[in-house]
């Protein structure tokens, strides 16, 4: 498995920059913009506490590590390409960005209110997602918040022309909500809600999870 993460990682080396502004435009030109924030701001009223300290896995170009500096949150982004993290240091200079692969997050027990990552979970096989999963109960404070999406599928494979970026091999995983649910409840997490993506975003099915640590 770990061929499909390099080849994942160097796909978004090649297509940083072009990938960056491509989501900024969709952001900011269209109505998801709007309903990524309202997914955004839902994370954060579960969390239940003021200037909380976030972890932002998978930050991309940095826009949601950003979002939570300016809504007085601790934050910190980390992302497996270094490209990525280049157009987020770029962008963001105020921010604290760190290269880490979510499979091994290097970071004290206990450290974290909240951790959000947002279009990265699918990047890994399901057998290393249980990894992530340890990884993020470990790092997560008691009655922390676990916000994420997935896209909605049965395979898992290498697409050498993804539907958000085109030409350009990447790694998927797809869950049913079922699978996902089952999964969670084994590593001991609690789900408070569930909300589907509506499709026409990216044409695909997409859900977002909101899960708290015991």
């Amino acid at each position: 498995m770990h061929g499909i993460t390099q080849q994942t990682k160097e796909t978004y080396n090649k297509i940083s920059s072009d990938y960056s502004s491509k989501i900024n435009k969709l952001i900011s030109d269209s109505w998801v913009g709007e309903f990524e924030k309202k997914l955004l701001n839902k994370f954060l009223l579960m969390i239940k506490i003021s200037k909380p300290k976030v972890l932002d896995i998978g930050c991309g170009n940095g826009k949601d590590t950003y979002f939570f500096q300016q809504k007085g949150c601790s934050a910190i982004g980390i992302d497996f390409s270094e490209g990525m993290l280049k157009e987020a240091q770029n962008l963001f200079t105020q921010c604290k960005f760190h290269q880490m692969d979510m499979r091994n997050l290097e970071f004290s027990n206990d450290l974290f209110d909240g951790i959000w990552a947002n279009g990265c979970i699918y990047h890994v096989s399901k057998k290393d997602f249980a990894k992530v999963l340890k990884e993020v109960m470990r790092v997560l404070k008691s009655s922390g918040i676990f916000s994420f999406n997935f896209k909605i599928g049965i395979s898992e494979k290498i697409e050498k022309n993804p539907q958000s970026y085109g030409e350009n091999p990447r790694f998927y995983a797809y869950y049913t909500n079922e699978e996902m649910k089952k999964i969670l409840e084994q590593v001991g997490f609690k789900i408070i809600k569930i909300k589907p993506y509506p499709k026409k975003i990216f044409n695909e099915q997409i859900v977002h999870f909101w899960s708290k640590k015991p």
